[in-house]
C-alpha cells in the first residue's frame, strides 16, 4: 500500500508542476492575442495566391459552408430523418 500511495503523490507532484508550468504559460500570452497569430498566418497564405482577401473570405466562407452542410446532411441521415438514396 506504500508504494501505491508514493506512486499516487509523485504523480500528483508532477500534474501541479504541470498544472503551474501551463498557467505560467498562459500569463506569458495573455497580452498577445492569439487571432493576431492567426491573422499573420492567413496574410502569409493570401501572399501566395492571386487574389484578393475579400475573395479569399468569400471562398472560405463558401466551402466552410459547404463543409457544414455536408456534416449536417451525413447526421441527419443517420439519424434516419434524411435519406440520400429513394
Amino acid at each position: 500500500m506504500d508504494k501505491r500511495e508514493s506512486d499516487l503523490q509523485a504523480r500528483e507532484k508532477r500534474v501541479l508542476e504541470k498544472e503551474k508550468e501551463l498557467e505560467a504559460r498562459e500569463r506569458a500570452l495573455e497580452g498577445k492575442p492569439f487571432s493576431q497569430a492567426v491573422q499573420r498566418k492567413k496574410e502569409e497564405w493570401y501572399d501566395h495566391i492571386n487574389l484578393t482577401v475579400k475573395q479569399l473570405n468569400v471562398i472560405i466562407g463558401i466551402v466552410s459552408g459547404l463543409l457544414v452542410l455536408v456534416v449536417l446532411l451525413i447526421i441527419l441521415e443517420a439519424a434516419g430523418i434524411f435519406s440520400i438514396h429513394p
